[in-house]
């Protein structure tokens, strides 16, 4: 099994849309690929061809100590799919609880699923900080952090410097890829050009630029590389799953506990 953590400490920097596109991408392409929300938002089923929000997902099982993956489910381009769910404040605060308590937690479930040798699985993190952001960075073997071409993402450098050590994965496992980025506007090329002088060659060179194509894609429950393969956006995207794919895992997960469930 393979983690990537996709993180930011900025809200509404894109999370969610990459998640569900390199998850769609690699099923495209044959792998096997899991994507689990770990956002309150519960919108990743959404991005991934649900008519609406999951009714039923991990977080009010785990609080109730039930088994975390019963809410699972396979989309129509083959990627399993771990939503969040609906979630009252106090699901949350048991969620916060829980991982006070065990901060391997989240680590300790992954490790039981029986998914297929060589799964990939993405995690969509909520805004950092956060408690189960962490948790996703500490089992994470690979980071993505995405920030956006604007004097916020520019202010973010210490942010992200402490939220990058809170991960095992290594150097080279940890890039920082810039998204909704519009080449019309001053401010974002002057951001953009601000954030390669902050972060040199661990900004990866794929911008995912604004493109009407994604929201598109969203309104009609597809992949924009299938929507739209020649679109700006799905080349930007493209580029972004190479990079994960170039970047080896520090250590696999140990293997499944026999007769563990399967999402």
């Amino acid at each position: 099994m393979r983690v990537i953590a996709v993180v930011s400490p900025l809200g509404g920097s894109g999370r969610t849309t990459l998640v569900a596109h390199l998850a769609s991408l690699g099923a495209h392409q044959g792998q096997n690929m899991l994507a689990v929300e770990l956002c309150a938002q519960n919108l990743l089923g959404i991005h991934l061809g649900m008519p609406r929000p999951a009714t039923q997902g991990w977080a009010a099982l785990a609080a109730q100590g039930s088994w975390w993956a019963d809410g699972s489910f396979d989309n129509a381009d083959g990627v399993s799919v771990l939503p969040f769910g609906p979630a009252a404040p106090k699901t949350i605060t048991s969620l916060h609880k829980l991982l006070e308590a065990n901060p391997q937690w989240l680590q300790e479930q992954m490790e039981l699923l029986d998914v297929p040798e060589h799964c990939t699985v993405l995690l969509d993190t909520p805004q950092w900080p956060s408690p189960l952001a962490d948790a996703a960075l500490r089992c994470a073997d690979t980071v993505l952090v995405v920030l956006e071409a604007s004097a916020r993402g520019c202010a973010s450098a210490d942010n992200v410097n402490t939220m990058l050590k809170t991960s095992p994965a290594a150097p080279h496992a940890q890039g920082i890829a810039v998204a909704r980025f519009d080449p019309r506007r001053t401010s974002h090329r002057e951001a953009l050009s601000t954030l390669r002088q902050q972060w040199g060659g661990q900004l990866l060179p794929y911008t995912v630029h604004e493109d009407e194509n994604l929201s598109r894609a969203l309104a009609t429950s597809q992949c924009v590389n299938s929507m739209a393969p020649h679109a700006q956006s799905s080349h930007d995207l493209q580029g972004i799953f190479r990079w994960l794919s170039a970047a080896p895992p520090l250590q696999p997960l140990p293997t499944p506990a026999a007769g563990a469930a399967k999402p």
